[in-house]
């Protein structure tokens, strides 16, 4: 009894099907396991790129003083300072003028 082309070709669709179910799942794990050494290596090496990656979301202050005031997603602008005065000093410097 001769089964024929359908009768071969429905085994290699199955099998084909089997291996995309195996393959989509297995480079999953494999990206996020990618991604997590990649995020620890970043981390040790204090990447300020983190703090702008699109991929990340920094949701704990894990380090802060007590009182300290957390807002989420606050730009950081560093304050203006005046320049010190530069005084001129003459004469002895442990004089008491």
């Amino acid at each position: 009894m001769d089964v024929g082309v359908p009768g071969r070709v429905v085994p290699v669709i199955g099998w084909i099907l089997a291996l995309l179910a195996t393959a989509v799942p297995g480079y999953m794990i494999w990206s996020y396991a990618n991604r997590a050494a990649t995020l620890e290596r970043r981390i040790a090496d204090c990447d300020l790129s983190l703090l702008e990656d699109d991929g990340l979301r920094i949701s704990r202050l894990m380090a802060a003083p007590e009182g300290t005031l957390y807002i989420e997603n606050a730009q950081v602008v560093l304050a203006p300072t005046l320049p010190e005065p530069v005084l001129a000093q003459s004469g002895d410097p442990y004089s008491n003028k």
